[in-house]
């Protein structure tokens, strides 16, 4: 070692540097036990018993873009949830009817649940009540339309399922202007760039009971989670939500996300809302309504691509709690691919660079970059040997790894250790390729169907429309070509009609639950 009058300036800066890499791989340790244990005590406990008829109502909403080979069966578990007062609020972009035909489906299997459907098509919602079949005869017969044989059927089907409070109206004219991004609307907003926010404004407005749950398409519900989630929102708590994991599915790519949803993610997601940071991703949370009334609704929140940031900022900033349930976020998609995945960490590594420059440092806490520099600085301060010391940093990271996958799954894993092994390597080794386009590339997300540029903050600005795969032919369309030109006859002078009930149609076209007469559009 040198003596003291022999160091110079640049060994000092050079001492320093390394003793806080030793300060950071110390955090990096502190990181997986407090995961470890926070997870241990948080995740797959069993909730208490509470009075079922004391419980709030839960309003939840689904926002749909599309089919996948899993979606029936994980819409399905939001009909069998063991809680006694709920309602599932469909939010479906108006392309694609053949999504529209399998909610029908589940309705028929599932009429005892409330439940409802909004369809945004362009600038208008429209919706669909099947209770007022005869005043939309009225309607049709006004405008000279033979919509007759439409509304039977309609009206047929309703007498047939029974169904309790379905489909709840036809939205009055003028609310298309707000949906559409009008920067007239009555709260000032300015125009809606998010297209998860515009999808679900509609249900938002017509919720009924004072919780909101936000859950995304992919995700499959176990039975108790609601009821989990509620009891987990006590009285000074705003926002319950779940850790994002994964099913059990098959494959290579499945086993991929869920190594990386199990271990890195899992041990920052956990550790960091431990100490209270805002980690919140709105793939599926419980909010309190109210929360969001507050500051506007969910318009307000429509300029940001990470808008659950700023939902959960907002709810925080009332000075409320926010809390992780304990079941995680059961994502599954029947579309996945390591090529899907590594595109989807590369836009969730560009929100967090907008969101804090923290951000790029993420790659020196990485299990090899920091087993890098562990070696080189205790071989520099403590002639450590390098390689033994980055070997048993790589084996001991791995095993806590390991460890935290396990707490994370409540159980036996769908593949062998050395199937983790290879999923881990490669999570590992590409985390640095994700980082690397991510910093490099432009400003720039494909999200939902639209290429976004994103400014500071997340804010964005819609660059282009990226083509969608065309839509189902509509039912009507394959049964009745008559009653298809009929209804777009009509678009003309629909929009200025109403009903004895003082409902009106917004838009040109008039949908109904099980029968589609609408033209392909897409989400503006």
């Amino acid at each position: 070692m040198f003596g003291i009058n022999n160091i110079s300036t640049f060994d000092i800066i050079l001492h320093i540097c390394c003793y806080l890499l030793i300060a950071g791989w110390g955090l990096l340790a502190t990181f997986h036990i407090l995961g470890l244990f926070y997870g241990l005590y948080k995740f797959h406990r069993k909730p208490s018993h509470s009075n079922l008829k004391e419980l709030p109502g839960v309003s939840i909403i689904k926002p749909l873009t599309g089919i996948d080979a899993n979606l029936y069966e994980n819409l399905k578990t939001f009909f069998n949830l063991k809680y006694p007062r709920y309602e599932v609020l469909f939010c479906v972009q108006e392309h694609d009817n053949e999504l529209i035909d399998l909610l029908e489906r589940l309705r028929e299997q599932y009429p005892h649940v409330e439940s409802q459907l909004f369809v945004v098509k362009g600038n208008f919602l429209i919706e669909t009540e099947l209770d007022v079949a005869e005043q939309e005869t009225d309607i049709a017969e006004e405008q000279g339309n033979d919509l007759t044989p439409l509304v039977t059927r309609i009206k047929n089907k309703q007498i047939q399922r029974k169904r309790i409070s379905l489909w709840k109206r036809i939205l009055c004219c003028g609310s298309h202007k707000l949906l559409s991004g009008d920067k007239s609307s009555k709260n000032g907003t300015m125009d809606i760039k998010n297209p998860k926010i515009f999808n679900m404004l509609p249900a938002y407005e017509k919720a009924q009971y004072p919780y909101i749950l936000i859950s995304d398409s992919g995700l499959m519900m176990q039975e108790n989670t609601l009821y989990d989630m509620v009891i987990s929102m006590t009285d000074n708590v705003g926002l319950v939500h779940q850790m994002p994991f994964t099913c059990d599915r098959k494959g290579f790519a499945a086993s991929v996300e869920k190594v990386y949803f199990g271990t890195q993610h899992a041990r920052m997601y956990m550790t960091i809302n431990l100490i209270g940071i805002n980690c919140v991703t709105g793939m599926s949370c419980l909010i309190r309504k109210e929360c969001i009334d507050r500051v506007g609704g969910l318009r307000a929140f429509g300029h940001y691509i990470a808008e659950d940031y700023y939902i959960a900022y907002e709810v925080a900033k009332q000075g409320w709690k926010l809390r992780v349930a304990s079941t995680p976020a059961q994502q599954n998609s029947g579309e996945y691919s390591v090529s899907s995945w590594t595109e989807r960490m590369i836009r969730w590594c560009k929100l967090r660079m907008r969101l804090s420059p923290l951000a790029y440092l993420e790659p020196l806490q990485e299990c090899f970059s920091s087993a890098v520099l562990a070696g080189i600085v205790t071989n520099y301060l403590f002639e450590w040997n390098a390689l033994v010391v980055a070997a048993c940093h790589i084996l001991i990271w791995f095993i806590l790894d390991y460890l935290m996958l396990r707490i994370t799954q409540g159980g036996p894993l769908p593949f062998s250790k050395f199937e983790f092994a290879i999923a881990w390597l490669v999570r590992e080794f590409s985390s640095f390729y994700i980082y690397f386009k991510a910093f490099t590339g432009p400003s720039t997300v494909n999200w939902r169907g639209k290429e976004y540029r994103l400014g500071s903050g997340t804010r964005a600005e819609e660059l282009s429309t990226i083509p969608l795969p065309p839509p189902a032919p509509s039912l009507i369309e394959s049964t009745s070509s008559s009653v298809s030109s009929s209804v777009s006859s009509s678009s003309s002078t629909s929009s200025s009609s109403s009903s004895n009930s003082s409902l009106s149609v917004a838009g040109p076209y008039l949908l109904s639950s099980s029968l589609s007469t609408k033209q392909p559009s897409q989400i503006v």
